[in-house]
């Protein structure tokens, strides 16, 4: 068996059980091609559906993804649930609806206007992250990066205005689980733009991207823990409520 399908039989073990591997004990990838290589092979093995994409960029630069499976969308009243064998942490982010394919730049690089051309609609979200390695976004590189960036999911919320993706914005924020506020104060992108992770995206892609994904590029509020069963109220730049379990520990 060739080391991506052995890792990526590995993580989706992992992901149904609910548990973390040894990364030690795991076959890195040698490339980036490898990792993303893995990243398809765990959604495959298990016929997950690429509903979107989380998007960054790299301390060196470059365009960092992983495909997002489990998307599911709050009602119009802001409720929604989530439900995964692990859900350890939130990030509550902006993302981005595709309207058309998104189609590789080939020799015309995508600019921020003909980029959001290809936008439907501008929306709140909560990502949910389910580490399937001990260490999580401390593990090397190249093993977070098959494993999905450690993504479990994700809520997409109400629709926003486009002024909220202008670049340099601080957001109101305030996050409860359970009633007790874990986060207030202005959410601020990584990036300081909700756009360029999403360009940098564009930019380096080499396959199609279809209409009716999402793209969601950062945390505003850095990645909050969550226990196993989680009233989470989000308000502020959006309001959502979201109940989230994790399953392993039931």
């Amino acid at each position: 068996m060739p080391a991506t399908d052995a890792l990526a039989n590995q993580l989706s073990d992992a992901d149904k059980r609910g548990i973390r591997l040894k990364s030690v004990s795991l076959s890195e990838p040698v490339t980036p091609a490898e990792a993303f290589a893995v990243q398809r092979e765990t959604l495959a093995l298990n016929n997950w559906l690429t509903g979107g994409y989380k998007v960054a960029i790299r301390p060196d630069g470059g365009s960092v993804s992983a495909p997002m499976a489990h998307i599911t969308h709050a009602s119009e009243s802001g409720t929604a649930g989530f439900e995964r064998p692990a859900v350890d942490a939130l990030e509550v982010e902006i993302c981005f609806v595709l309207g058309k394919d998104l189609t590789p730049a080939g020799g015309t690089p995508y600019t921020r206007e003909t980029l959001l051309g290809y936008v439907a609609g501008i929306y709140s979200g909560v990502e949910f992250l389910g580490h399937r390695l001990d260490d999580g976004s401390k593990s090397p590189a190249l093993l977070f990066l098959a494993d999905r960036l450690g993504n479990a999911g994700y809520v997409r919320g109400e629709e926003l205005p486009a002024k909220l993706i202008e670049p340099g914005q601080s957001y109101p924020l305030t996050i409860t689980i359970n009633g007790d506020t874990v986060f207030e104060g202005p959410g601020k992108h990584p990036n300081d733009d909700p756009v360029a992770a999403f360009l940098l995206f564009a930019n380096t892609i080499t396959e199609t991207v279809a209409k009716g994904r999402i793209i969601t590029t950062g945390s505003l509020c850095g990645a909050i823990p969550t226990p196993a069963h989680a009233a989470i109220a989000i308000s502020g730049f959006t309001t959502l409520a979201v109940t989230a379990i994790s399953t392993r520990e039931g």
